[in-house]
């Protein structure tokens, strides 16, 4: 195996599989006795842990499990912790294309095991999961789980439910695959290339759920931190570039020129609206970084590197040095005021 000991993931990734094996009858303290590994220290928030320490787990799994269906349990709770942040990147898009565009593949939120990339040909798009470390010959985990979470989150957050029309896998076909036929949809394909799935080009134009549900009302009342005019809230333009913003954060590259593309402006015209309303973009862009970056943290659901990701920071720790420049204390810390506080 390529050695990866210089490259990190999140240590909860370790902790899901644990957690998932014991509920499955392979004790997670004779894992951590036999792998050295310490259960608590991997419960501990943004906790990092060498790739080649995931390997090994993973691998361990490989050899002593008798749930050929472990992967596809992993990739199901994988997706249930996500859920916070998906919906959080539900609530500024407006259609699947959107959504789409500012999720980073499910791997990079738990560090360098792999990307999972969109392609489109034809009437049809897929999903490749792009490994690392080459998959093993045998069914994989890795796989399993990256494929499960990504069809899971796929199917969730649409008016018009998003199923798949066909998976690649890039293993050979196990003897039984009813819980992968039930879980997964679609028709399966074994010792393909690539792993990846595929779905109709039509489901991009799909409408996001909150667009009827309303999953997070009260963005308006936000816009009394930007301005001291009380109708702010309910001026269309200030809504549409809040939402803009939003959406354009997770991408790391959030600018007036590409804000102004999202809304079909041109800078200058952006700019005009912005100075008729006695502000201007990078105040704007820093008010809302900060006063969404309060909001994060006080849903405990969201990870500190989640939050970062979702305010457009590269690293926790650029995010962290921003906060406490704003509020003179780390995010941890706030987090853990406001819990002491009961806020």
């Amino acid at each position: 195996m390529t050695e990866y000991s210089k490259y990190s993931i999140l240590s909860r990734a370790l902790k899901v599989i644990l957690d998932v094996a014991d509920a499955c009858g392979i004790s997670r303290d004779r894992i951590c006795a036999d792998l050295n590994l310490n259960y608590a220290q991997l419960s501990i928030p943004d906790g990092t842990v060498s790739v080649s320490e995931y390997y090994a787990l993973v691998e361990y799994i490989r050899q002593n499990s008798n749930s050929a269906n472990l992967g596809l349990y992993v990739g199901r709770v994988n997706y249930l912790e996500s859920m916070h942040l998906s919906l959080y990147m539900a609530s500024a898009g407006r259609t699947l294309r959107d959504w789409l565009n500012m999720m980073p593949s499910v791997a990079s939120l738990f560090g360098d095991i792999g990307s999972v990339k969109v392609r489109r040909k034809g009437d049809q798009f897929s999903l490749c999961w792009h490994p690392n470390e080459k998959p093993n010959p045998q069914r994989c985990l890795i796989t399993d789980s990256m494929i499960a979470a990504s069809v899971l989150q796929m199917g969730s957050f649409c008016i018009v439910p998003v199923k798949p029309v066909r998976i690649d896998l890039s293993y050979p076909q196990p003897a039984d695959t009813s819980v992968m036929k039930s879980m997964l949809g679609g028709e399966l394909y074994f010792n393909q290339p690539i792993s990846r799935i595929h779905y109709q080009s039509k489901a991009l134009d799909y409408p996001l759920v909150h667009v009827t549900t309303n999953i997070y009302e009260g963005v308006s009342e936000e816009f009394a931190v930007f301005f001291s005019d009380q109708s702010s809230h309910a001026d269309p333009f200030l809504l549409a570039l809040h939402a803009a913003i939003l959406r354009q954060l997770p991408r790391g590259q959030c600018c007036i020129e590409s804000v102004a593309k999202d809304l079909c402006l041109s800078r200058r015209t952006l700019q005009r609206r912005l100075e008729d309303r006695r502000t201007n973009f990078q105040k704007l862009l820093q008010g809302i970084k900060s006063t969404m970056s309060k909001k994060y943290l006080d849903d405990e659901g969201l990870s500190i590197i989640e939050i970062a990701f979702l305010l457009g920071y590269s690293d926790h720790s650029t995010f962290s040095a921003a906060f406490k420049n704003w509020y003179s204390v780390t995010p941890s810390e706030y987090r853990r005021q406001a819990i002491s506080l009961g806020l």
